[in-house]
């Protein structure tokens, strides 16, 4: 259609026509006199942009035998379009489903401060799909939105008069970043752009403004996060769709705490992977309340729609340095503490590195067998639970320093854990698989690798990596599928694998399991009992690991538990 009439431009000003004259014109130019008259009435904000005094073939005539488009999707698709796949990631825009954005707003006016606010806010407004909401909610009047994109701000008015024809939103072409739009907004939503900023200016601009994302990694939507609450009044309520990866991430202590200072967090709500061009980007709602007293409510947690534990701010404050694990109903936060209890971290018993960065894998690797004096090497393609299945490969004239931090592997035999990205949703897709690599072979940096002197507990650890109870505890601490050190450092280690006779037993198992599929029972049981954990928390890891598989899976824990001997 942009194509027939010209420009994207007229695209979306004919769609928009539909929405507004239900009635099928009789030809082109009866549809431009129709236009001209609702242009006159709206003072040109309805359509946004003139249409061509004639046009190609009849396709214009087909958006009036369908069902009205919805308005902002149409202006995303059209700029999508118009980025391209690079430009849109470049930029960090990812559109907003209008469900999305309507539980957004819901959960703000729900656990926020103000249920009937007399000014909402988007700072990133785009088309207008956050404000569309707000609109219906409180009228247009009591909307202001701010974009870079003027093409998207004009389409945000077309929208917003559809949804209140005598409404004034007040619309401005700015960057929130740099000037607040208004003074007096109570209540702000939005869906930030996301991704690290590249541009040096940028990152030393938003270094010196927010002084909280030194030392982190300097992205978008970080910033935002804590330029919303300086966008509210005092004790206005911030609601944002944003990746939620700053409340697990080391690097992320300083925006954390710097939140927590600013204002209440009073919701959270897990939201998935939503994005089809973002399909890695897990992100949550949250709603923050500027702190004008103080209060300390808890905070409000959800998977979805559905409830989950409410999380005291003590323990948030307790716990800023090492993260926020807070996606846990009642009985998952009993399994995880039950687990902590009798466990130390990985870190303690192992060590926990990251596999060998090139720099330049089209440089320094050959897929091929290796040749003589060259090292053999493994990434994250050549793990399967318990086993490798190597896809040869070389390391290529590297230079001293790559060869250096190469030897460092050398000579010791390593567990190789994958860093997967999954979007699967069965609930027993493992998101920790390891495998043993020996001596001789280099891990790339796809894999992070555990390493002790001790051969049994190495193998006992790598069977605990695989079991029930520490699968879904790792779940349960972090949302990012993307395994990294600092993660698995933390992992929890029974106390009981301490004793070199359960390390024996348990090493024993995953040998065999190694070549035998059918010993996982076995070792999930055996997990289980150094933990000790008691029977209704080894349900509460089976029925929500197993999902719909339970009540065939569970059986078979049960016979294990019976008749495996205690150490």
């Amino acid at each position: 259609m942009s194509e027939e009439l010209g420009s994207p431009e007229a695209a979306f000003s004919l769609i928009a026509i539909r929405s507004a004259l239900p009635a099928r014109p009789l030809d082109w130019s009866d549809l431009l006199a129709r236009a001209a008259a609702l242009r006159s009435r709206t003072g040109g904000a309805l359509p946004p942009w003139m249409l061509p005094r004639s046009v190609r073939g009849n396709l214009w005539r087909r958006v009036f035998e369908d069902e009205p488009r919805d308005l902002c999707a149409a202006a995303e698709e059209l700029r999508a379009i118009a980025l391209g796949a690079y430009g849109r990631r470049s930029a960090g825009v990812y559109y907003t489903p209008p469900d999305l954005a309507a539980y957004v707003v819901d959960l703000a006016l729900r656990h926020g401060s103000v249920q009937r606010p007399r000014r909402v806010l988007d700072p990133c407004a785009g088309a207008g799909v956050f404000l569309r909401e707000a609109a219906r909610r409180v009228g247009a009047s009591a909307c202001a939105g701010a974009d870079l994109d003027g093409f998207a701000l004009r389409a945000a008015r077309a929208e917003l008069l559809l949804v209140d024809p005598a409404g004034r939103p007040l619309l401005r072409r700015l960057d929130s970043l740099r000037t607040a739009p208004v003074a007096d907004a109570d209540l702000l939503v939005s869906n930030p752009p996301y991704g690290h900023l590249e541009d040096p200016g940028e990152r030393a601009f938003l270094a010196r403004a927010l002084p909280a994302l030194r030392g982190g990694e300097i992205d978008r939507y970080a910033g935002f996060l804590l330029r919303s609450v300086q966008l509210v009044v005092p004790g206005g309520t911030a609601a944002l769709l944003i990746p939620d990866t700053w409340m697990t991430n080391a690097r992320a202590c300083a925006l954390r705490s710097a939140v927590l200072d600013s204002a209440e967090i009073a919701a959270v709500a897990d939201l998935g992977k939503p994005f089809a061009a973002a399909k890695d980007t897990r992100v949550q709602a949250v709603v923050l309340v500027r702190r004008a007293k103080a209060r300390g409510r808890a905070t409000r947690v959800y998977r979805g729609k559905a409830a989950l534990a409410s999380v005291p701010e003590k323990e948030l404050r307790e716990k800023v340095a090492r993260g926020w694990q807070i996606y846990r109903s009642p009985g998952e936060r009993r399994l995880c503490a039950a687990l902590e209890l009798a466990s130390v971290p990985l870190r303690e018993v192992c060590e926990v590195g990251y596999g060998l960065r090139t720099g330049k894998n089209a440089r320094f690797v050959a897929r091929r067998e290796p040749r003589e004096g060259e090292i053999a090497l493994c990434g994250g393609e050549d793990v399967l639970p318990y086993r490798l299945r190597v896809h040869p490969k070389a390391l290529c004239e590297p230079t001293s320093a790559l060869r250096a931090l190469a030897s460092r592997q050398m000579g010791k035999e390593r567990i190789a854990i994958q860093r997967i990205r999954t979007n699967s949703k069965k609930p027993w897709a493992l998101w920790l698989e390891a495998a043993p690599v020996p001596g001789e072979v280099v891990c790339l940096d796809s894999l992070s690798t555990l390493s002790c002197d001790d051969g049994d507990r190495l193998w006992a650890l790598l069977a605990l990596l695989h079991s029930v109870p520490l699968q879904r505890w790792h779940r349960l601490r972090t949302t990012d599928v993307n395994v990294k050190p600092s993660a698995l450092r933390e992992l929890p280690v029974p106390h009981a694998l301490l004793d070199p006779r359960a390390a024996r037993q348990l090493s024993a198992l995953a040998r065999e399991r190694a070549t035998d599929p059918s010993r996982d029972r076995k070792i999930d049981a055996c997990a289980y009992r150094l933990f000790g954990l008691e029977a209704p928390l080894v349900e509460e890891a089976e029925r929500e690991f197993w999902g719909p598989l339970f009540a065939e899976r569970f059986p078979a824990l049960q016979e294990e538990c019976r008749t495996l001997p205690v150490t």
